[in-house]
C-alpha cells in the first residue's frame, strides 16, 4: 500500500505544481500515475497492482487495494478494464450506495469536476486509511496520510492539544476520527464522505451484522468458521504469487492457523518470528511449535538493542501521526528479514481477538458483572462507605489493598473500564501538561467518543459492544497502522485474512454465549480449529506482544542516552511540566517504570515524530 490525494473546488494555474508534493508525502509505493484538472487535482502513488486511476468525462477515480464487487457485472468490468474503471461505472449506476456492493480492503475517491462534488470511503475494517480536510467552503482536500494532506498550500499544520491529551488517553495513538492536526480529520472504519454542494457530511455505510445470521448449533457453526477461514486464505493467495507469500508467527492462535492454512496450499510456507532475549517476552518456543507442526521453513530472529536504536528515527519518520505501539519494532525486523528472503507479501493473523473475543479483558470484566448482582442499597450504602473509608494500616494487608480498586472498577461503566488503564490513572493532568495546553483540552472527551461507540453497536450483548468497540480502538486505530506501516517501511505488502469480509461478517452471527463457553476465552475458536493447531498452542495463555524496552534501555548505554535525549528535547515543545519529563527521566535512568507505567516510549515516539514535522522546537 501507498496511497493517493488530491482536491476538489480549487481551482489552480498548475494543479502539478500542488500534486507533485502531495504525492511526494504519500509512503514508498511502486510506480505512479497523475490525473490533474484545473478545478480538481488526483493523485496516485501505489504499486501498479494495488491501485489505479481512471477519468471519463466529468468523474475522476482512484481506488487502491484490494477491491471485490458484490455485483458480477462490476465485477466483469474490473477484470475486463480495471478497478477504477468500474467504479466509475459503480458511481454512475449506484452514486454513494455503490458500497454496498464493494468488499475488501480498500479506499477510494471519486471526484465529480463540474459540480465539485465528491465521494470518499474506506474499507470496513479501516485497513487502508483516507485523511481529510475542509480548509474554506467549497473546497475538500484528501489523502492516505496527515502529511499528504498538510502538504496542500490551504491546509494549515496545527498540532491539536486535544489530540496530545488523547495520543496518551489511549495509550499510543489519536484516534480516529480525529488527527494530529486542528486541521484534518480520518474516516473510522466503515465510513464514507459525501462532499456535495461544498458541504461535507460523514457516515456509516457498514457495521458489524451482530445476530443476523441463520439460528445453528455450536458444532455447526465451529465447521463453518474452519472452511470460511480457508476460503479467506484461498481468497489471498489468488491474488498472489504463493511462492513470494510468508506468514508473520508468534506462536498464537491466529498466526499459527493463518500459517496452518497457507501450507495448505503452499507446500514448505515461509513464516518469520522475532524473539527476546528478555524472560517473560520470548515465545519463540510455541512458533516453532507451529513451525514443524505445518512443516514450514522458519526463521527466527532475536531481537538486539541495536536494532531498536537504528529503528526508532525510521519509525518516528513513516509514521504521519504520533504512534508509540512498541510491538512495531519486532514487526518490522520480522518484515525486514522477510523481504531479505525474497518474500513480497506478508500474511497477518490480526483481526481475531477482536471477531472472536480474544481479549482477555472480556473475562476480566465479568468478575465486576458480579458486583452488580449485589442489591443496589447495599453496595452504596454499606459496601462503599466502608471500602472508601478503609484505615491505612489496613490498605497495606494484600486483600483489602485491592479492593478499592475493584469496587471503584466495579461502579464504573464498561466502557470506562475497558479504555481506562492509561497514564492518568498514576497522575493528574496537571501534573503532566503545561498550562496552555491543559487550558485547551477537554478531560472528558476521550470517554465521550469510547461511549460513544460502545452505545452505537448493532447489539444489545455486552460482549458484542466490547468487540465491537475494540474494532476501532484497538485494530483499526493501533494494529493495523502498526503492521502496515512497518510492512511498507520494509518494502513489503501484507494482507489479514481474518478480516476477509465475509469471514467477519459469519463471526457477527455467533451467539455470544459461544466465544467463552464456561469461562474459557476464545472457547468457540478453538473448538473450530482443534483439528488444525497443535494441542500445546490451543492450550497456550494468551500473552501481549510487546517490547521489552526497559530491559533493552538498563543494558544499553547508547539507547539509553537516545532516549533521555529526547525527554530533555521534549521540554522545547511547550506541551509537558518539565517536572515531569525529569522524573521520567530519572525513571530510565534507574531502569525502572517508577509511577508512569512505562510512558516513557510514548514520549519518546512523540519526540521523534515532532523532529521529523516540526520547522521549530515549539509547537505553537
Amino acid at each position: 500500500m501507498s496511497g493517493f490525494c488530491g482536491w476538489i473546488g480549487m481551482e489552480v494555474g498548475d494543479p502539478g505544481s500542488i500534486l507533485k508534493p502531495m504525492a511526494d508525502r504519500l509512503p514508498p509505493g511502486g510506480a505512479g500515475s497523475r490525473i490533474a484538472r484545473p478545478s480538481a487535482g488526483l493523485a496516485l502513488s501505489a504499486q501498479d497492482r494495488t491501485g489505479s486511476c481512471a477519468e471519463d468525462g466529468r468523474l475522476i477515480s482512484v481506488i487502491e487495494g484490494y477491491p471485490r464487487w458484490d455485483d458480477g457485472t462490476l465485477a466483469e468490468e474490473a477484470r475486463e478494464y480495471g478497478q477504477a474503471k468500474a467504479l466509475l461505472a459503480a458511481y454512475r449506476r449506484h452514486g454513494s450506495s455503490l458500497l454496498e456492493r464493494l468488499k475488501g480492503a480498500f479506499a477510494l475517491a471519486v471526484l465529480e469536476t463540474d459540480s465539485g462534488d465528491g465521494l470518499l470511503a474506506i474499507d470496513r475494517m479501516g485497513i487502508y486509511p483516507l485523511c481529510y480536510s475542509n480548509p474554506q467552503p467549497g473546497v475538500l482536500v484528501f489523502g492516505s496520510t496527515t502529511d499528504s494532506v498538510r502538504a496542500h498550500p490551504a491546509v494549515g499544520a496545527t498540532v491539536r492539544p486535544q489530540a496530545i491529551y488523547d495520543y496518551f488517553y489511549f495509550i499510543d495513538r489519536v484516534p480516529a476520527p480525529e488527527t494530529i492536526y486542528q486541521e484534518q480529520m480520518k474516516l473510522p472504519p466503515g465510513h464514507a464522505l459525501r462532499f456535495a454542494k461544498g458541504e461535507v457530511r460523514v457516515q456509516h455505510y457498514w457495521r458489524m451484522p451482530y445476530g443476523r445470521g441463520k439460528a445453528a448449533g455450536e458444532d455447526e457453526l465451529a465447521d463453518q468458521l474452519l472452511q470460511r477461514l480457508r476460503q479467506a486464505v484461498s481468497a489471498t493467495l489468488k491474488d498472489e504469487d504463493p511462492e513470494r507469500v510468508g506468514a508473520f508467527l508468534s506462536g498464537g492462535l491466529d498466526s499459527s492457523a493463518v500459517l496452518g492454512l497457507l501450507a495448505e496450499r503452499v507446500p514448505k510456507a515461509k513464516s518469520f518470528t522475532i524473539g527476546f532475549s528478555a524472560e517473560g517476552f520470548d515465545e519463540t518456543p510455541y512458533a516453532k511449535l507451529a513451525a514443524r507442526h505445518f512443516d514450514s521453513r522458519h526463521e527466527i530472529y532475536t531481537l538486539r538493542p541495536e536494532d531498536v536504536l537504528a529503528a526508532i528515527p525510521k519509525i518516528g519518520e513513516i509514521y504521519d501521526e504520533p504512534f508509540a505501539n512498541s510491538s512495531a519494532v519486532p514487526a518490522y525486523l520480522c518484515a525486514l528479514r522477510a523481504k531479505e528472503a525474497g518474500i513480497e507479501v506478508m500474511l497477518a493473523g490480526d483481526g481475531g481477538d477482536e471477531i472472536f473475543a480474544g481479549n482477555s479483558r472480556y473475562l476480566r470484566d465479568a468478575v465486576f458483572d458480579r458486583y452488580r448482582l449485589i442489591p443496589k442499597a447495599l453496595r452504596q450504602g454499606l459496601i462503599e462507605p466502608l471500602v472508601s473509608g478503609l484505615p491505612g494500616w489496613l490498605r497495606r494487608v494484600p486483600l483489602a489493598r485491592k479492593l478499592p480498586n475493584y469496587v471503584d472498577l466495579a461502579t464504573k461503566s464498561v466502557a470506562e473500564r475497558l479504555t481506562g488503564d492509561n497514564l492518568y490513572q498514576a497522575l493528574d493532568p496537571a501534573e503532566i501538561f503545561a498550562d496552555e495546553i491543559l487550558s485547551e483540552i477537554s478531560l472528558e472527551a476521550p470517554m465521550a467518543l469510547v461511549r460513544a461507540i460502545y452505545d452505537e453497536a448493532p447489539s444489545e450483548a455486552k460482549l458484542h459492544r466490547m468487540m465491537y468497540l475494540d474494532l476501532r480502538i484497538t485494530l483499526a486505530d493501533s494494529d493495523i497502522r502498526k503492521v502496515n506501516r512497518m510492512c511498507e517501511l520494509a518494502g513489503l505488502r501484507v494482507r489479514y485474512p481474518m478480516l476477509d469480509d465475509d469471514l467477519v461478517a459469519f463471526s457477527a452471527t455467533v451467539p455470544p454465549e459461544f466465544h467463552m463457553a464456561d469461562g474459557n476465552l476464545r472457547a468457540f475458536y478453538k473448538k473450530a480449529v482443534s483439528g488444525l493447531l497443535p494441542s500445546e498452542i490451543l492450550a497456550k495463555k494468551k500473552k501481549g506482544f510487546g517490547l521489552p524496552y526497559m530491559e533493552l534501555l538498563a543494558g544499553h548505554r547508547p539507547l539509553a542516552e537516545l532516549a533521555c535525549d529526547s525527554l530533555q528535547s521534549l521540554k522545547a515543545r511547550g506541551c509537558f511540566r518539565n517536572r515531569f519529563l525529569d522524573e521520567v527521566t530519572d525513571d530510565l535512568n534507574a531502569g525502572t517504570f517508577g509511577r508512569f507505567g512505562g510512558v516513557a516510549w510514548d514520549l519518546i515516539m512523540l519526540e521523534k515524530w515532532f523532529e521529523t514535522r516540526m520547522t521549530s522546537s515549539a509547537i505553537r
